[in-house]
């Protein structure tokens, strides 16, 4: 965690507090806003090289004089519990199992929970971010929807909106999207985290459109802990495939497991 962000901060508490309800050890190491690049470089690089540690996630955005590019690249593939390393990149852009980033995982994991059907489904996702909008796109790809990507600059947005059966709201602009923006009995998956009037929003206007919907999640609440679920998840992927070592057979089988939402859990599946 590079400074102070308002939103970082909910999730860092929401994380610590889900972690050490499944035994997990999580560390928050704190940097000031002007660290140079190159001593966040080593201290990731430090945490590459500890057998200790199995997971790394550095907090975006990071200050303006920091390649952020740079920074996530600079991660251990199989340490990149977010999945933004350009090998996951690559691996979740070919539908390949792998670590995914968790906010996009915790989208599909809410609409595979309420056992939403998603095949020949039209979802419309707001936003273009790699943390959400790109890997959620290729997610429901991989489930047969038919996919619309929209964003801050997209020209009458509603005209998009209003075709969605899901809608993904991952923008970052407090209610953006109004009751007349959506068709009724739409499913809307708000990520959306913003701070209005000192209170966490989303940005969906939940209560003009609770009432329009067939589902939709709230904020706070909804996507935030499904995404520390999914973030759980990862770091168990994560772990376990550095154990593997050089077991190519063994890790292909891990990565169907941890992302394969039909298997009944079972610890002899691998």
């Amino acid at each position: 965690m590079v400074g102070k962000n308002p939103a970082s901060e909910s999730y860092l508490r929401i994380k610590s507090r889900y972690f050490s309800t499944l035994c997990l050890d999580s560390e928050v190491i704190r940097l000031p806003k002007n660290i140079n690049e190159c001593d966040l470089l080593n201290t990731i690089n430090s945490l590459n090289t500890n057998s200790n540690v199995d997971g790394i996630l550095v907090q975006l955005p990071l200050p303006g004089h920091i390649d952020a590019d740079k920074v996530i690249e600079s991660i251990s593939v199989e340490k990149d519990v977010e999945g933004l390393s350009p090998g996951n990149v690559h691996a979740w852009a070919k539908a390949i199992p792998n670590l995914v980033p968790a906010t996009a995982l915790g989208v599909l994991a809410l609409l595979k929970y309420y056992r939403i059907s998603l095949e020949g489904k039209h979802a419309v996702i707001v936003g273009r971010s790699m943390i959400v909008g790109k890997p959620v796109l290729h997610l429901l790809l991989k489930e047969n929807c038919t996919v619309t990507i929209c964003h801050s600059r997209t020209k009458q947005l509603e005209r998009h909106t209003r075709q969605a059966d899901i809608l993904i709201a991952a923008v970052g602009e407090a209610h953006l999207i109004k009751a007349d923006m959506v068709k009724k009995g739409a499913i809307i998956v708000d990520v959306g985290v913003n701070f209005l009037d000192g209170k966490l929003v989303g940005d969906v206007d939940f209560k003009a459109l609770k009432s329009k919907t067939s589902y939709i999640s709230p904020v706070p609440g909804g996507s935030g802990p499904a995404t520390v679920s999914m973030l759980a998840g990862n770091l168990l992927l994560a772990a376990e495939l550095q154990k593997t070592g050089d077991n190519k057979k063994q890790k292909e089988c891990l990565r169907h497991y941890y992302t394969n939402y039909a298997i009944v859990p079972d610890t002899n599946y691998c």
